[in-house]
C-alpha cells in the first residue's frame, strides 16, 4: 500500500503594495477544501523504489507517514525534484540519474498543482533518464527549467526553506538553526513579502532604540557629573563672597581708626 503523501500548503506571492486582504483572500480555500498551490496528485515511473505510483493527497496533509522501508523519503525526494530541486540537497545524491529506479533507462515525476479551479490545475512533469539529463513539462508542453522555478515562485514554493519542506535527511540541519533563523523562515514561508521586511525594520528601530538608550545614559551621567561640578564650584563661590564681604568690612574698620 503507498504511503500517505505531503500536500503543499503555500500562497501565491503577493505584490509587496498588496493588501493583507488580498493575501487572505488568496489563501482562502475552495470547495473541495483545498488552497492555491496545494499538490493534488503525484504519478511516479520508475522513481527509486516505485514502479509506478498515483497518489492524491489529502487537502490539509502536510506529512509523509509510514513504516520503514514503506518508500516515503522516495515520495518526498520525487516531490522536490518535480519542484526543480538540485539532487546533492536532497542528500541521496549528487546527480538525477541516481533517481531512476534500478534496471530502467528513465523515469518521471509529475505534479498537479491547485490553480484558480480545478479545471485549470497546473501539471508539472520532470522527465529523467540514467544519463542525468532531465526534460521539463508544463501542462504537457516541454519547457525551460526557468518556467518551472516562476511557477514555482508564484505559489510561494521554497523547497530549501525547512519551515515549509523538511526531509527527513535535513533534520540535524534544522536543530542547529539558531533561534531567529525558524523565525525568519517562517516568515518567508507564510507567503506575505511585507513580514520580512517589516521584521528587519522592527530589528533596525530596536537597535536605534537601544543606541538611543545608551545615548540618554550617557547624558543623564554627563549631566549628573555637571550637577556635582556645579555644587562644588556654588560652594567656591559663597566662600569669595564671604571673603569679599569680610574685605569690604575690614576696610570700613580701618577708615574707622583715629
Amino acid at each position: 500500500m503507498a504511503p500517505a503523501c505531503a500536500a503543499k500548503r503555500p500562497k501565491l506571492e503577493p505584490s509587496a503594495s498588496a493588501s493583507t486582504s488580498a493575501a487572505q483572500h488568496e489563501h482562502q480555500r475552495g470547495d473541495d477544501d483545498y488552497v492555491l498551490g496545494n499538490i493534488m496528485e503525484i504519478e511516479l515511473c520508475n522513481f527509486m523504489t516505485y514502479g509506478r505510483l498515483v497518489c492524491r493527497p489529502d487537502p490539509r496533509l502536510n506529512l509523509v507517514v509510514g513504516p520503514n522501508g514503506s518508500g516515503k523519503s522516495s515520495l518526498v525526494c520525487a516531490i522536490a525534484l518535480a519542484l526543480a530541486t538540485d539532487p546533492y540537497i536532497l542528500g541521496r545524491a549528487s546527480s538525477v540519474g541516481a533517481f531512476v529506479k534500478r534496471g530502467e533507462e528513465s523515469g518521471h515525476v509529475r505534479l498537479s498543482l491547485r490553480s484558480q479551479s480545478q479545471a485549470s490545475d497546473i501539471h508539472i512533469t520532470r522527465k529523467i533518464d540514467a544519463n542525468n539529463k532531465s526534460e521539463w513539462l508544463l501542462d504537457g508542453a516541454t519547457v525551460p527549467k526557468k518556467h518551472i522555478l516562476d511557477v514555482i515562485k508564484k505559489f510561494n514554493i521554497q523547497i530549501n526553506n525547512l519551515t515549509q519542506f523538511l526531509l527527513q535527511d535535513r533534520f540535524c540541519e534544522f536543530a542547529k538553526l539558531t533561534p531567529i533563523q525558524p523565525l525568519e523562515d517562517t516568515e518567508k514561508a507564510v507567503g506575505n513579502p511585507n513580514l520580512p521586511v517589516q521584521h528587519r525594520q522592527l530589528i533596525e528601530r530596536s537597535r536605534e532604540l537601544r543606541n538611543i538608550e545608551v545615548a540618554i545614559k550617557q547624558k543623564e551621567q554627563t549631566l549628573n557629573n555637571l550637577k556635582a561640578l556645579n555644587a562644588e564650584q556654588e560652594k567656591d563661590v559663597q566662600r569669595v563672597r564671604q571673603r569679599d564681604k569680610l574685605f569690604k568690612k575690614a576696610e570700613l574698620m580701618k577708615k574707622k581708626l583715629p
